[in-house]
């Protein structure tokens, strides 16, 4: 059995239980290994989450970079747009991910504090120097009004937030509809008049 194997177990139980109610038995369980064999690959249960974490966020990171390179030369309004749109599809593809991102960020086992901070400082520093780009793009063409870009920034981020809570309370038909609305106030507000 691989590390791999592991890993994907690992991440349906730490995205269901946490880091806490996620058992090694239970990862070797529905591996079909002995709990001593995780040990082979991650020595501790805090090295395994680690490791799922990482594999998570460098699956996240894959899915921007490629949705970066796909929308380069559309409108401002279309990048972003789509950003908002293929970010919440992204999740709705892969609830594991989103489920185990979710709950280590809402409650973070202790010794991943720091880490964990580190880890979306990262995330975020990636993704806010194309955000930046953008935004400052829109406001030199006259597509969005002239306003501070770490304001824009900031909303932009509370809007990806949002539909990323928001989206668990309905089904995705009907969040599909809210995410129109969600979407066009959201450019109302920042487009130039």
């Amino acid at each position: 059995m691989t590390a791999g194997a592991i890993l994907q177990a690992a991440l349906f139980q730490f995205a269901e239980k946490g880091f806490e109610g996620a058992s090694l038995a239970g990862i070797a369980q529905s591996v079909g290994i002995k709990k001593q064999s995780i040990a082979t690959y991650f020595p501790k249960k805090e090295d395994l989450f680690i490791a799922a974490f990482q594999e998570m966020a460098r699956h996240y990171i894959e899915f921007l970079d490629r949705l970066y390179r796909e929308i380069l030369g559309t409108s401002v309004e279309v990048r972003l747009r789509e950003i908002v749109y293929r970010t919440y599809f992204y999740r709705v593809e892969y609830p594991v991910l989103t489920a185990f991102y979710k709950r280590s960020v809402q409650f973070p086992a202790p010794f991943f504090q720091e880490m964990l901070e580190q880890q979306i400082s990262m995330l975020e520093q990636r993704s806010a120097a194309f955000y930046r780009a953008i935004f400052e793009e829109g406001m030199n063409s006259g597509e969005i009004r002239r306003q501070h870009t770490e304001s824009l920034l900031s909303a932009y981020y509370c809007l990806q937030d949002g539909i990323a809570m928001q989206m668990f309370f309905y089904s995705q038909e009907e969040f599909g509809r809210r995410l129109k609305d969600i979407w066009e106030i959201f450019w109302a507000g920042i487009k130039q008049t």
